[in-house]
């Protein structure tokens, strides 16, 4: 449910200021409304994110540590530092151990261009120079255009290596040479000083990376760390906000508090000097939204709702509803027991396999259970199941529901099937009707009860019947409809034409009375955009006719991939290869079709066809000012 919301102000002494409010901090009961006006001077302390951005860095980074493979069973060394220090040294040994990893690719490139050369020694080539008064260069070119290369100016050249791509050569001369067409080797340091530099520098990065692995150890302190700066950049925007008065003795403080906590924030503040007085919201204030429930259907329901629209603080709670809207639709356009056996037995292995998951976390989880379990349920009673289907089932066909009429007239095809195009595209159409109308009796309730507005619900109720007329109506005319057997199909087609025209009637004078005048223009424009209305209703309605065409869709390809690995196992040996892969691959890709299809088109009916007529949205939710790092060591 939503919970109904308090505007506070509290007013203290200003030397108390940040006592008091570290106090409602952790409390943690209230969302803070600073004070954006100009008319009176606020608290204007600088407010910065920096700290908290070193601390997450350096939490990311001691996560990225843990995980590497040669932290795996060694034996972290105890670093004394304050959190805060530990955050800046595990930066900073980053930054030092990606410096030495760069350095280490070019002396890698480097020792792999002078092996080619052997092992020299570059003291004994500077002796050559000096009592023979030359220069000696190393050069490096490609083999299409060594034959090319003019060596003039030069003493001696001899090959020093060679393969398919490149040859590399040594001149002798009495000035430096400039060559054409190749690139000089600077021979700065021998193979021997490049290897000995080379291990000492991994040495030091072995050394290095040790000590961010034993830092990388104290992840708890790096996150208590990272919570207490997020506590401090909300208090001090919280503080940044109050307004002074009365020559800065007294400030002021707005906030917004859940009625059903608003008597123990009073009781916390009973030893402060402070007082909290209870006002009323400004004209088209936006009140936050506090969905509070535990309930594991609501707390599902919620995160699907908050993907979508927060709700508007004067909506009802529409968690439930959106949630076993959307468990039907997801089972519907998924549709495949054994699509659904498979993804649920994955869950199971997943909760089973995560030992400590965070909320979220188990939410999704139990969510996913629920999804893939309806799937399972729907597409065995519809006899769906990896793309094969029984000849002959009747929809949900248990002893229960062949006491129902409506069952018992379903026509059966030629072929003897029930669950043929038209009747699943029926089914789709009617549950639409059924969900919309549910919409429309909600925001009846809520008009009534909350607004005190009772010709809303009137409206609402004409519509529903407006609605059914007019499906009977066009269901059975022209004799009947394919899907049903009646006795008298014309007589119901002329009962829900009649039926209908009566409705429109009704809505013509409800939305009359509802323009409050007696203009009687006013009162015609109100009665036409009025019935303007059925034409959303009936494009919503058909919106629901995605449930059938993404079901069938899904079917028709596992079909076809169950047909393309029949047809691959008839070319003997490499078909048992060929035909499983296909067969696998074609459902796995099919499995992760269905998914994104049940997830965006079946928020989608509830967020677009369902939201529209029963709920305001565009909501702000509730954010709680509190101590994070006490939430943190309460939860431990």
């Amino acid at each position: 449910m939503i919970s109904k919301m308090q505007k506070l102000l509290l007013v203290g002494p200003q030397k108390k200021k940040d006592s008091i409010i570290k106090t409602l901090q952790k409390a943690g009961v209230v969302e803070v409304m600073p004070y954006k006006g100009k008319e009176f001077r606020t608290d204007g302390r600088f407010v910065t994110t920096a700290n908290a951005d070193t601390a997450l860095s350096a939490l990311k980074l001691a996560d990225k540590y843990a995980a590497m493979k040669e932290n795996e069973n060694r034996r972290h060394g105890d670093v004394n530092l304050p959190a805060a220090d530990l955050a800046n040294k595990i930066i900073e040994l980053d930054a030092s151990c990606k410096k030495m990893r760069d350095e280490l690719a070019l002396l890698g490139s480097k020792l792999k261009t002078i092996e080619t050369l052997g092992d020299f020694s570059l003291e004994e080539i500077r002796s050559v120079e000096e009592k023979g008064r030359i220069r000696i260069q190393v050069w490096e070119t490609t083999k299409k255009g060594a034959d090319e290369i003019n060596f003039e100016g030069a003493l001696a050249v001899f090959k020093v290596y060679s393969d398919q791509a490149k040859e590399i050569f040594l001149t002798c001369a009495k000035e430096p040479l400039s060559l054409r067409k190749c690139s000089e080797i600077v021979l700065d340091e021998d193979l021997s000083s490049l290897r000995k530099k080379i291990s000492e520098l991994r040495e030091r990065q072995n050394g290095t990376e040790s000590a961010i692995f034993d830092i990388s150890a104290k992840r708890k302190e790096l996150y208590d760390n990272y919570l207490a700066e997020l506590d401090k950049i909300s208090f001090n925007r919280a503080a940044k906000g109050t307004v002074s008065e009365f020559d800065d003795k007294v400030f002021l403080l707005q906030a917004w508090c859940p009625k059903s906590e608003l008597a123990n924030l009073k009781k916390t503040f009973e030893n402060e000097c402070a007082a909290i007085i209870e006002i009323e919201p400004e004209k088209d204030e936006t009140i936050p939204t506090l969905i509070d429930s535990k309930k594991a259907v609501d707390e599902m329901g919620r995160d699907l709702v908050n993907i979508y629209d927060t709700p508007a603080y004067t909506d009802w709670d529409p968690s439930s509803w959106v949630f076993f809207s959307f468990t039907l639709f997801f089972a519907m356009i998924v549709g495949d027991g054994g699509y659904g056996l498979l993804l649920f037995a994955f869950m199971i292995f997943l909760k089973i396999k995560l030992k400590n998951p965070g909320a979220a976390m188990r939410r999704f989880i139990n969510l996913s259970l629920v999804l893939t379990g309806a799937t399972a349920v729907y597409g065995i009673l519809t006899g769906a199941f990896f793309g094969w289907f029984p000849s002959s089932v009747k929809p949900l066909h248990i002893a229960l529901f062949d006491y129902l009429p409506f069952v018992k007239n379903i026509k059966l095809n030629d072929k003897g099937e029930y669950l043929t195009n038209d009747t699943m595209m029926m089914v789709s159409v009617v549950i639409g009707m059924l969900h919309i109308c549910l919409s429309l009796i909600l925001r009846g309730l809520r008009a009534a009860k909350d607004e005190k507005d009772f010709i809303s619900p009137l409206i609402n109720l004409s519509w529903i019947g407006g609605i059914w007329s007019f499906f009977f109506w066009y269901v059975f005319k022209d004799n009947g409809s394919k899907v049903l057997e009646v006795a008298n199909p014309d007589v119901i087609s002329a009962g829900g034409l009649l039926s209908l025209e009566i409705f429109a009637g009704i809505l013509v004078v409800l939305y009359a009375i509802q323009a409050k005048t007696f203009n009687p223009f006013k009162m015609i424009y109100a009665s036409f955009f009025g019935l303007y209305n059925g034409v959303q209703f009936f494009s919503d309605i058909l919106s629901y006719i995605r449930l059938f065409a993404l079901g069938l869709s899904g079917a028709l390809l596992a079909q076809t991939f169950n047909k393309l690995a029949g047809q691959v196992l008839d070319f003997g040996a490499i078909g048992y290869v060929f035909a499983p892969i296909i067969a696998i691959f074609g459902h796995l890709l099919n499995i992760a079709l269905c998914l994104m299809g049940g997830v965006i088109h079946g928020l989608r009916l509830n967020f677009l066809e369902w939201y529209r007529w029963c709920f305001d949205g565009s909501g702000r939710q509730f954010v709680p000012f509190k101590n994070l790092t006490a939430n943190a060591k309460g939860n431990d």
